[in-house]
Order: C-alpha cells, then structure tokens, then sequence
C-alpha cells in the first residue's frame, strides 16, 4: 500500500482510489438529479415554451421515446451472466410470471370489450405508480448511502411511500377517466380530492421529518428528499397530461436508463479496467431497438390497413395488450433485481455500483 510523504506530497493509494469513487458517486447522482429535473421542468412549462415559439416537438418526441424505452432495457439483465445465476434461483418470479403477464395481457385486450380493459388499465396505472413509488425509495437509498454513508431512516421512507399513495389516488383520475364508466367518475374525483388534501399533509409531515434528521442530512440528499416528495405534485397542478403525467413519468424512466447503464458498464470481470464494450452494446441496442417497439406498439391500430381487417386489428390489439403485460412483467422484475436485502441482488448490486455501496469492490474498478 502506497503511503503520504510530506516530502513529495504523495497521496496514499488508497487516497486517490477514494477520491475517483467520491468523483463517480458525485457525478452518478448528479445524473440522477438532471435525470429527474429536467423532463419534470420541460413538461411543466411546455405550454410556455410553446407559447414562446420555442420548437419543442423534437425534444418532446426524445424525451417520449427516452421514457418508454426504459422498459425494454430491463432485458439487459436477461443477457449478463452474472445475473443468469439469480434467474435460475428464481424462475417463477423471473420467467414464468413475465410470460405468464405477457400472453394473459395480450387475451385480455384482444378478446375483451372496453369495459374490462378500462379497469384492467386502472389496475396498471395504479401498479405502475406503485412501482415509480419503489423506484424512488430505491433512488434515496442510493443517495443516503452516497452522502451520509448510512441508510434512510424509517421515517424518511415512511413519507415517501405516503406521497406514492397520495399519487395513486390522484393517478385514477388523471388517467382513468376517458376508460371508465360515467358512473364512477364521481368516485374518481373524490379520490383525486382526498389525494390532494393527503399529498397536502405528507408535504407537512416531510418537513418535520426533514428537522427531526436535519443532523443526518447533506444539501444534496436535502434535495433529493424533497425531490422525491414533490415527484408526484404535478398531478395536483394540472389536469393536462404533458403536466399531470408525463413530466413525473418520463423522470422515472430516465433515473431508470441512469441505474443500468451504471450496471451495464460495469459487467466487467473483477480487476478489469476496460469497459465491457459488449455489454454496452447489448444495453443501447436494447435501448433503441426495444424502445422503437414499445414506442409504437400503440399506434399499430392507425393504420388503415390493419384498421379495416378484423383479424389484422385483433392482433394489433394482443400486441398492445402483450407490451403492457411486459411492463408489468419489468415491475416484476425490478423489484426483485433491486431488493438489496436478499443476499444476492445486494451482491450483484454491489460489484456494479462498487464506487458507491461497497469501498472495498469500488476500488477494483
């Protein structure tokens, strides 16, 4: 082990192996805050920029396609090695359930009329909520280990699940309004109402939690812990969708391509230097190729040709149905990808973010 001379001014290598992790842990989490800012800042002021004549429809388009591809890129861990071995440990949760979502999903939108998939998609939007609520505790984790080297306390996390829950009930009316019956939007509104009056009072209870920790806090983990509070306030701000949806949305998705291309490049075997050019191929192949299916599987019912043929626009229909039950199938599998308290994810987890969660690994990279 090098060691300090006073004489040359040397740092010890144990030092300089700190200093890069501290460097890569600042720079990881500072993608994670442009990565949640920015499409909530640009889909916020979207009618302002418009008004403006800021040509907006290009970056809008991006930032559209950025959100839906995050979903396709979960596949990269069906492609590593390392992480083959916590697939065969897990296969109900890992391949059976996956397919299982996908061709259920698909029937479901093919063979149903629209009531049943209006509530089949009420019941996807409030997972999928769920599921951004996970992302962002997985997201103050991170960031707590980072800047405070501990993790969050009980009540931190607490309140953060209670915003999740204030955005499920405000996400029913936002997005399930056109798809329900007249009858319950009644019911809808006054979930919004109550949502808004909770979100209300979980911004007034993070605060205090906020003081009670303030000895444990850093300016950055300050604000990312408000951040993520706020993640869903844009529902309660406006009913249209570039505003209410969208910008909370597409920050979810974008964290999300920030987190595995960490992990993607950083497949490499233990002591390497090089950057695992294969896996990084894998992953924005994934990215773009995947991104280009799921960003269109929606529109295939536009065409005229598909419009006008029964057997054409029924399988259209299973195609829409089995890209939503591959979204519920990422829901699966990131929750069990991410859950550091099973020994091996943490592990997996650990060698790729070896910088941030485990000194010891982070200096072999």
């Amino acid at each position: 082990m090098e060691t300090f001379s006073p004489a040359t001014g040397t740092l010890a290598l144990d030092d300089v192996r700190a200093y890069k992790r501290d460097a890569r842990a600042r720079w990881f989490l500072l993608a994670l805050l442009v990565s949640t800012w920015a499409p909530l800042i640009f889909f916020i002021s979207l009618t302002r920029l418009q008004t403006m004549g800021i040509g907006v429809v290009g970056i809008r388009t991006v930032l559209l396609f950025l959100g839906t591809a995050h979903v396709p890129a979960t596949i990269f861990f069906y492609t590593d090695n390392e992480f083959a071995r916590i697939i065969g440990a897990h296969r109900v949760r890992f391949l059976y359930v996956p397919i299982l979502l996908a061709i259920g999903s698909g029937l479901l939108f093919a063979l149903s009329g629209p009531l049943i998939t209006g509530f089949a998609l009420l019941g996807y939007w409030g997972w999928q909520a769920f599921h951004y609520g996970r992302q962002n505790l997985g997201v103050y984790a991170f960031v707590s280990i980072a800047e405070k080297k501990k993790t969050a306390s009980k009540l931190e996390k607490l309140s953060i699940d209670l915003a999740t829950i204030c955005g499920i009930m405000g996400t029913f009316k936002i997005l399930g309004t056109p798809v329900t019956p007249a009858g319950l939007h009644g019911l809808l509104d006054l979930l919004y109402r109550l949502g808004r009056f909770g979100f209300l009072l979980v911004v007034g209870l993070s605060i205090l939690i906020y003081a009670r920790n303030f000895k444990d806090t850093s300016p950055l983990k300050s604000i990312f812990f408000f951040t993520l509070i706020f993640f869903f306030g844009p529902l309660y701000l406006s009913e249209n969708m570039n505003v209410a949806f969208l910008s909370y949305a597409i920050a979810h998705g974008i964290q999300y391509i920030v987190f595995m291309s960490v992990v993607s490049a950083n497949s490499r075997p233990s002591g390497s230097r090089a950057l695992p050019m294969g896996s990084v191929i894998t992953f924005l192949a994934l990215l773009l190729v995947g991104g280009f299916i799921f960003y269109n599987a929606a529109d295939l019912k536009t065409f005229e040709f598909i419009k006008g043929n029964a057997l054409l626009s029924g399988a259209a229909d299973f195609v829409f149905g089995a890209i939503l039950g591959l979204t519920m199938a990422h829901f699966v599998v990131d929750a069990g990808a991410w859950r550091l308290s099973k020994a091996a994810p943490r592990a997996y987890m650990a060698r790729r973010f070896g910088f941030l969660l485990n000194p010891r690994i982070g200096t072999e990279a």
